[in-house]
């Protein structure tokens, strides 16, 4: 073989490398990706597509991602993983709420005990508890403010914690629950304690995952006692793509077919 000949051989060799190494990357769009630094957010199939401007923070010892709005002192959404094993633990219901210490490297305010209290609000979980109790640090991770939203105790104590408690059992027949959980941050939003906003709808969007198969369930809930009553979790049952037109959040994007 003369040089140009080899030197050829070598470079098509490399060409066909490189389609290679492209197409398994293709082949595996269902993996998650990457973790992110700590502190940036994990790039996992649970988390809504970002925009340049949102500064996600990944809560390491709770395993979740989440979009703060510090004008409203509360969470955009919180993004995570849900399996069995986040629920074999014996960690307690740890009760240690707490602002979250991730805000202040951004300049932005924690809501406090002080906020809630005498407000007539639970405060009411977007990563529940009883999802972390796999360890006690995992559990206390989810008491921070930053996964905390005034809740009335109809919701609260009611079709939200129904919900919850269905979507626990489901682990038993799929592999993972990727689930977005959050608010609608309208403008206007009446307040308690100093300026933590009390949304008046909260979403829960699901992807079930059994091996390489998915299905989709989402919820969206009023923050009303009045709307409420007499309701459960599967009353308000609607697809994610109304999630999607209700929050300008594009969820699942790396799910095919979402």
């Amino acid at each position: 073989m003369t040089a140009a000949a080899s030197r050829r051989f070598w470079w098509w060799t490399f060409v066909w490398l490189l389609l290679a190494v492209a197409a398994i990357a293709c082949s595996h769009r269902l993996a998650p990706t990457e973790p992110l630094p700590p502190g940036t957010g994990y790039r996992g199939l649970e988390l809504p597509a970002l925009r340049a401007t949102d500064t996600v923070i990944y809560n390491e010892e709770g395993r979740y991602t989440f979009l703060y709005h510090p004008a409203c002192k509360v969470s955009q959404w919180v993004a995570y993983q849900l399996t069995a094993s986040d629920m074999t633990g014996v960690a307690d219901r740890s009760d240690a709420f707490a602002p979250d210490p991730r805000l202040e490297r951004f300049g932005w305010q924690s809501a406090t005990h002080a906020d809630y209290r005498g407000s007539g609000y639970d405060r009411g979980h977007l990563l529940p508890s009883a999802d972390r109790t796999c360890s006690e640090e995992a559990n206390r991770a989810t008491f921070l403010y930053s996964n905390m939203t005034p809740q009335l105790p109809k919701l609260n104590r009611g079709a939200w914690k129904s919900l919850e408690e269905r979507l626990r059992s489901l682990t038993t027949e799929y592999d993972t629950l990727y689930i977005v959980v959050g608010t609608v941050l309208d403008e206007g939003l009446p307040t308690i304690g100093d300026g933590v906003a009390v949304p008046e709808l909260f979403f829960k969007a699901v992807a079930l995952r059994r091996a390489d198969s998915f299905r989709g369930t989402a919820y969206v809930m009023p923050n009303s006692t009045e709307l409420l009553t007499n309701k459960g979790f599967a009353d308000f049952e609607v697809s994610i793509d109304s999630v999607e037109r209700l929050t300008g959040l594009d969820l699942f994007p790396d799910i095919l077919d979402f």
